[in-house]
């Protein structure tokens, strides 16, 4: 007991690093989870990890100045692993975004309880699938896990001002793979969408008196769908191979963590 009193610092600081990583992390920033839940996880997996962080024994000042500075270095850390997973998740919602309209069903928006906010019911269809699949390969204790190792590659008092330059770097990349994941996604439904357009577009001049427009969406949606459940299995693999290289990405931004 006196050991931890005496590191109460260092326990705060790992807890503020933890739980800055819940606030935005997908599946733990959930409203579905009660606040007092998440405060208590944050506490208990901070208490697990103390004991190892704490070995370095950090001398901490008892200047508030230096600490409040501390504080801002571990919400960034924190904030940064949890950021790099949410970007894949709003690529998800951005491959529905890209066919949605198309279909008729832009004006058709729901709630995501992940973000709080907005989406095209084809985006949370896409969001749910992808918060499936990253339960299914143990996305969540592995968010646990890069917490752990991050006081490995970046511990506490050893983030400088130079870092900024890095985690833009990293974060240009995530953005860059965003909009790649969600064509890889959205792509066969899109290209059979156009295709059913431009035959639209053929048959309304070759039958001028048939009222293509109100024919063309019942049959985009129904085709949209029967491609959706066709390539669902391809879906769901892209979205298993982007969550595991963003896993990866997160690693390696850790091993070259500018200190």
């Amino acid at each position: 007991m006196e050991y931890f009193v005496y590191h109460f610092q260092v326990f705060l600081l790992i807890m503020i690093r933890m739980s800055s990583m819940m606030v935005i992390a997908p599946f733990y920033s959930s409203g579905v989870i009660p606040f007092r839940i998440k405060a208590l996880l944050s506490f208990f997996i901070s208490m697990i990890i103390f004991p190892v962080v704490a070995e370095k024994t950090y001398h901490l000042t008892g200047d508030m100045g230096q600490y409040a500075v501390l504080v801002i270095q571990e919400v960034s850390i924190g904030i940064f692993i949890g950021f790099l997973v949410a970007v894949i998740f709003a690529s998800f919602q951005l491959a529905g975004e890209f066919f949605s309209v198309q279909i008729g069903f832009g004006i058709n928006e729901v709630i995501d309880p992940l973000a709080q906010v907005s989406i095209p019911l084809v985006g949370q269809l896409k969001n749910l699938i992808g918060l499936l699949v990253f339960l299914a390969i143990n996305g969540h204790h592995f968010l646990i896990l890069a917490i752990y190792r991050s006081y490995e590659l970046a511990p506490i008092m050893s983030l400088k001002v130079s870092a900024a330059g890095g985690l833009l770097k990293y974060m240009q990349y995530a953005f860059g793979g965003m909009f790649v994941i969600a064509l890889k996604i959205a792509l066969p439904i899109v290209a059979t969408v156009f295709l059913v357009s431009v035959s639209m577009g053929v048959l309304s001049k070759a039958a001028p008196q048939m009222n293509i427009m109100m024919l063309g969406f019942p049959v985009k949606i129904m085709v949209a769908f029967g491609v959706i459940l066709l390539v669902s299995p391809l879906i769901v693999r892209v979205m298993s191979v982007s969550l595991d290289r963003t896993f990866r990405f997160i690693s390696k931004a850790l091993v070259y963590w500018p200190v």
